[in-house]
């Protein structure tokens, strides 16, 4: 992935505000000024925001994506071309949790794909099959430009080193590592990925793989024999130059009302200081010898001030 060029951008702000608070006070900031993020949306007619609870979301998955606790796994291939040749596994493989099991140790039997198609709302929560659908072990999400995948591992399949993970342009197995034969999850993908550049990683008893769409469009379904989703709930994201002229108008006019909104508790706080200061010199004078007003409860109010 290119990603010199935004390294190269940020590295100027970092440099500039010296901490990483600083950093991120500028990063979030420049949200707050110039984008939706901290817009709430009120109802399914606000096209702009996001729901209660969706922004933490977006963040927690964000700092996942790049915790190094969190095990990614980047299957970076050798060779190039898309031919739906497999992509090899990481080069250096940091196991989460890792149990000690004998060649000999019964493993427990997993029913091959497809599992039963009923939702699970106990095991997946709605934004990890946010614009995708959910199963009874796996469910997907999607935005335009990538896929991600969330299985359900048994337990004494929790780590990286008892997995077999075939990631193909076209093609996704998970099997068990000592028995080959017990199959995880498997199925054709309804649409192409850059298989080159899918990750993994396993967090608790899941295993999350990351995929970029070979092109940007909506997918109606992960697998050739999944169900097809429902398109019209799909929730599009997209580049705010993008959206649509009106849309881009009302984030402009959420942007100056925000500024404007910041200017004026500037300026309350910067009346409010000075008000105070005048006040005091004003508290000290009013018992001063020679003052009008010495020996009478005080009253601002009674002078006049330029």
């Amino acid at each position: 992935m290119d990603f010199q060029r935004n390294d190269a951008m940020l590295m100027e702000i970092l440099q500039d505000r010296k901490t990483i608070i600083g950093f991120l006070d500028s990063i979030f900031g420049f949200l707050r000024r110039n984008t939706d993020f901290y817009h709430t949306k009120l109802d399914e007619a606000d096209k702009i925001g996001f729901p209660k609870g969706v922004r933490d979301q977006i963040l927690h998955g964000a700092m996942q994506r790049y915790d190094p606790d969190c095990l990614i796994q980047a299957l970076t291939a050798q060779g190039g071309a898309d031919d739906g040749e497999s992509a090899p596994p990481a080069v250096e493989e940091v196991v989460l949790e890792s149990e000690n099991v004998s060649q000999d140790e019964e493993i427990n039997p997993i029913e091959s794909r497809p599992p039963q198609k009923g939702k699970e709302q106990s095991k997946f929560s709605p934004s990890d099959y946010k614009n995708g659908d959910v199963f009874e072990t796996y469910c997907w999400s999607q935005s335009l430009k990538d896929v991600e995948v969330q299985v359900l591992l048994p337990k004494d399949h929790q780590a990286a080193k008892k997995l077999n993970i075939l990631i193909q342009a076209q093609h996704i197995k998970v099997s068990s590592m000592p028995n080959p034969q017990t199959i995880i999850l498997e199925g054709n993908l309804s649409q192409r990925i850059k298989h080159n550049e899918a990750v993994w990683t396993i967090d608790q008893n899941r295993l999350i793989i990351s995929c970029d769409k070979a092109k940007e469009l909506w997918w109606e379904r992960l697998f050739d024999d999944d169900r097809e989703i429902d398109a019209k709930k799909i929730e599009c994201e997209r580049y705010i130059d993008d959206l649509p002229v009106e849309t881009q108008a009302t984030l402009e006019k959420l942007r100056v009302q925000q500024l404007a909104a910041d200017k004026q508790q500037n300026k309350i706080h910067t009346s409010n200081h000075e008000q105070a200061i005048t006040l005091d010199r004003l508290r000290a004078a009013w018992d001063a010898e020679g003052s009008p007003f010495k020996g009478q409860p005080f009253d601002p109010s009674v002078v006049r001030m330029s």
